[in-house]
């Protein structure tokens, strides 16, 4: 049938001789520098679906066209022994040709060579493309390969030790020592004679006061996730979970005992998630940026978004979420084995829905991707310091249930706690919102359906509104003032209406992203708090060559809770406002944007989890990963736009005025000392 088939469109070929058929392969390149005068050449063919390319050595009876790479003769470039091919390489049996073997998705050509210089080379693919019901004819296809370009998208790493090298002799701040001998990764956090070296920015100028970069060994890793863990419990998107759990446990039994055990198989089920989490880190190498890329994934927040609603809804007492009756039965009859699946499947989704928020407590660690064995004792300290109080909280709902219900003021308990939930689900649609863009749930809508939340809380509290028939139900005097305080609230809220600039813990979107917001003249940048950033960073080390000022590389995320703190608590803050206004060129490199490249700007990188940047939150995330070994948000980089150089140890989450306005500074300071 493939013989048939092959001849079939053999034929229509020469009828339509200037008909093309569609573009079903797409090529991209890179280069891989071994030493200075060596390096692999790699290209790779992306298959459209269902579609494949066969392997050069494609079997059958001979009439399957097996692809070619020809590269142009030039004196500066030599071959070193042939074209290999690398993929999964699939194999069926024709009855008519016999076995043959093919590549789908994609596949990844290697060619050595031997340079005197880099340059520029025009290869030429042949091949044909084939899926279930026959091929398309033969085509050759020319890509350009610029042996400047590394495979992670960056200038060639050669370029970086010469940088390295320049930097090393000039400036006196630096006490870096280079050999013929020394090789350096831009692919991990290298270490050159004790100093960090952030890729193509290469050494810090500076520090300021002595300041160093934090090094951390297993056991600060496991005392700091200890401390994460516990801080954790305050953090938006883990206190939601606490209404959960009482609602889960209170469906337990009356038996303290049992109470008890199950709130230490609860403790001890979110320290075995987290340490599950943290074991492929420590035998695969996997980076931060798996955890990174599932918590802003628009789909993944939208999913929470349903959940947290589902409990809402059952915390008023419309249902009540609990395993059908005869399932149960059979449960109790397999030794009770469910009751642990149910626990354990409480701390997943703890586990799961908290990373979004407390992803940052983790980042020192997780940020430490060229150490990924330190990973492992953070999670299980992150998870053994979170565990504790959530199993205090497991075993404290039975503890509730022997209290008298007088007044119902379990009921009130549970009632409130589903408004609270309606509030933290919005948070997650609107993360999905953001990172799509839809401008499905702007700012102003957002604050308004959390006045509305408030009121309705308020209404609740002053028995005009009922959810659930209590005839024992009364207004007290404390839940008129319980109540008070969610009317003020609501008042609180609203101010931002007015522009008044309200402290919302980062939660709502951020202000640019609202119904009445002014588009920019020029699309590649915007406004955040009054300071313009651009969205670009070419863009930005542009202009801060031609201003003559530093660039802060603002690496943020539309999700990022805390990177909404920042810009909203302070970058406020009048003398940094004023420092970032005025000394400084601001790029906000958003890691979770999903605007798509252009084809031609595309590339492969080993960072990511499909191996490819096919968006712009792509190309920044690599950026952050390759460059500055960092998977949290938000993190900020000062660069010496001029010398191409970075300029003191970055930082990331910083809360305090007074740290960063040092940091700022300081990266001024050693600015200043090259200018």
């Amino acid at each position: 049938m493939k013989k048939v088939s092959f001849f079939l469109l053999l034929l229509f070929s020469v009828v339509h001789t200037f008909a093309q058929g569609p573009k079903r392969v797409h090529l991209s390149s890179c280069t891989k520098i071994i030493s200075p005068t060596e390096a692999e050449i790699i290209i790779t063919a992306r298959m459209d679906k269902g579609w494949h390319v066969y392997s050069f050595n494609a079997g059958g009876d001979g009439s399957l066209i097996s692809p070619k790479i020809v590269f142009p003769a030039s004196k500066d470039i030599t071959l070193i022994g042939k074209v290999t091919e690398k993929g999964t390489i699939e194999t069926k049996d024709d009855a008519g040709i016999g076995p043959y073997y093919f590549f789908e998705k994609q596949v990844v050509y290697t060619q050595k060579v031997k340079y005197k210089s880099k340059a520029k080379l025009k290869v030429e693919y042949y091949y044909q493309t084939c899926n279930e019901e026959g091929c398309l004819p033969p085509a050759s296809e020319f890509i350009t390969v610029d042996m400047n370009i590394n495979c992670d998208g960056t200038s060639s790493s050669i370029a970086s030790i010469d940088s390295v090298k320049e930097n090393a002799t000039t400036n006196k701040n630096d006490s870096v020592s280079l050999t013929a001998n020394t090789a350096i990764d831009t692919n991990t956090a290298a270490l050159v004679g004790g100093t960090t070296v952030y890729g193509d920015y290469g050494t810090p100028v500076g520090e300021c006061n002595g300041a160093t970069e934090e090094k951390l060994s297993i056991w600060t890793a496991l005392f700091y996730g200890i401390l994460g863990g516990f801080a954790a419990l305050f953090f938006p998107c883990t206190l939601p979970m606490i209404p959960m759990t009482i609602s889960f446990f209170l469906k337990g039994s009356g038996d303290k005992k049992e109470g008890v055990k199950k709130g230490i198989m609860y403790g001890f089920s979110i320290f075995l998630v987290y340490f599950l989490i943290g074991l492929p880190f420590l035998f695969f190498s996997i980076g931060g940026n798996v955890l990174n890329e599932f918590s802003t994934n628009a789909w993944v927040n939208l999913i929470f978004f349903i959940v947290f609603v589902i409990f809402a809804f059952s915390l008023f007492g419309y249902y009540d979420i609990s395993m059908p009756s005869s399932l149960a039965n059979k449960v109790d009859e397999k030794s009770n084995i469910g009751s642990f699946t149910g626990i354990f499947f409480m701390a997943l989704t703890l586990a799961i829905v908290s990373f979004s928020c407390t992803g940052p407590i983790l980042g020192l660690v997780l940020g430490n991707i060229s150490n990924s064995t330190l990973i492992l004792p953070a999670m299980s300290g992150f998870g053994l310091g979170l565990g504790i109080p959530f199993a205090l909280f497991a075993m404290f709902p039975n503890l509730l249930k022997a209290l008298p219900k007088s007044g119902g003021w379990l009921t009130v308990l549970k009632v409130v706690f589903g408004f609270i939930e309606l509030a933290f689900a919005l948070k997650f649609l609107s993360n999905a919102d953001l990172v799509k863009q839809w401008g499905l749930l702007k700012r102003e809508l957002f604050l308004g359906i959390w006045i509305l939340i408030c009121f309705l809380t308020a209404l609740y509290l002053l028995g005009i509104i009922k959810f659930k028939e209590d005839p024992t139900f009364k207004s007290t005097p404390f839940l008129k003032g319980l109540a008070a305080v969610f009317i003020l609230f609501a008042g609180y809220i609203s101010l931002d209406f007015v522009g008044v600039n309200v402290n919302l813990f980062g939660f709502p979107p951020p202000k640019y992203y609202s119904y009445f917001h002014k588009a920019e003249e020029n699309p590649r940048i915007h406004t955040v708090k009054g300071l313009t950033t651009y969205l670009f960073l070419e863009d930005a080390l542009e202009e801060g060559k031609k201003q003559g000022k530093p660039v802060m590389i603002d690496l943020t995320g539309y999700a990022c809770v805390n990177c909404r703190k920042m810009e909203e608590n302070v970058w406020t803050d009048p003398e940094i406002k004023k420092i970032l206004a005025e000394k400084y060129i601001i790029t906000s490199l958003y890691v979770d944007g999903q605007v798509e490249l252009p084809k031609n700007e595309q590339f492969a990188t080993p960072y990511l989890n499909d191996g490819f940047a096919n968006t712009v939150g792509d190309k920044w995330f690599d950026l952050s990963l390759r460059h500055f070994k960092s998977a949290t948000q938000p993190f900020y980089p000062l660069i010496d736009p001029i010398n191409h150089r970075i300029l003191t140890t970055p930082k990331g989450y910083t809360p305090d005025i007074k740290s960063y306005k040092a940091y700022l500074e300081c990266g001024l300071e050693q600015f200043k000392s090259q200018h």
